[in-house]
């Protein structure tokens, strides 16, 4: 799962500063809706690169219940977001 949250997020801040600059999309989310598109996209890599580091240390072995939902729950909510970037790209 967390791979899948690592891919998911950069595509989602490669998608998110491509639509920002380009004026297609607004950001919905109010953290990130100040910044600037190189910013968020930034912010999505620090995301995505400390994501990998719990993907390369002994994280996954040690995943309880709990964990599994909470990562479930982030898949879910990614998968969403990749959906909403897929139909305003295939809207241009």
């Amino acid at each position: 799962m967390l791979l899948v949250i690592l891919v998911l997020n950069l595509i989602d801040g490669i998608f998110t500063a491509w639509g920002l600059s380009n004026e297609w999309i607004e950001e919905a989310n109010p953290l990130l809706s100040s910044l600037s598109p190189l910013m968020i996209l930034g912010i999505k890599f620090i995301l995505s690169g400390l994501v990998w580091f719990l993907w390369k240390s002994d994280f996954p072995t040690r995943l309880t219940n709990v964990w599994r939902v909470v990562l479930s729950f982030v898949v879910f909510l990614y998968t969403g977001v990749f959906f909403l970037h897929m139909t305003w790209i295939t809207m241009l």
